[in-house]
């Protein structure tokens, strides 16, 4: 299994809403922990708009150790894909953690709902945190289109997309 992980920030809300790292690892480790393959893309590519953990060590420690001693993990965090460079053929589901809502984002967020567009429409689900992220796709995606806003849902949205992939097997 294969998933697509973007990375994007913006402002909304008043504030500026990053993806944390402990977030993001959190994630990941879930996902590979599962045996799936995580891909990780934001819009520019390269160094990805995270921000350093949210004071959650107790939870994060394990993870954040586990990225310190996996080069391969490092090296795709601080190396990121950018969305040209994403076939969306090639994956089984995807989470978006970020927000794009200010203007100067305008075509960056037109390129993310783009690619989410074409996994709903492939019949792939997708997860995006924080549900503030403004979209709305054209069609009926019933069960593939995951939406949180809380503080740990980035791992709550990868064990979504796990659990829809599943269904998709049954």
């Amino acid at each position: 299994m294969r998933i697509l992980m973007i990375l994007t920030s913006g402002s909304g809300k008043g504030r500026r809403r990053f993806a944390t790292l402990d977030q993001v690892i959190e994630a990941c480790c879930l996902l590979q922990d599962c045996g799936t393959e995580v891909v990780i893309a934001s819009s520019q590519g390269g160094n990805p708009p995270i921000q350093g953990t949210r004071g959650r060590s107790a939870q994060a420690a394990p993870s954040n150790q586990r990225l310190q001693g996996d080069r391969r993990a490092r090296d795709a965090l601080s190396d990121t894909l950018r969305l040209e460079q994403i076939y969306p053929e090639e994956f089984d589901g995807a989470i978006c953690i970020g927000a794009l809502e200010h203007p100067a984002h305008l075509a960056d967020k037109e390129g993310v709902q783009a690619l989410l567009r074409a996994l709903l429409t492939a019949g792939k689900p997708v997860a995006i945190v924080p549900s503030e992220f403004e979209f709305a796709p054209q069609g009926s995606f019933e069960g593939l289109l995951i939406a949180g806003s809380e503080i740990r849902a980035p791992s709550l949205a990868a064990k979504a997309v796990l659990a829809a992939l599943e269904q998709q097997d049954d």
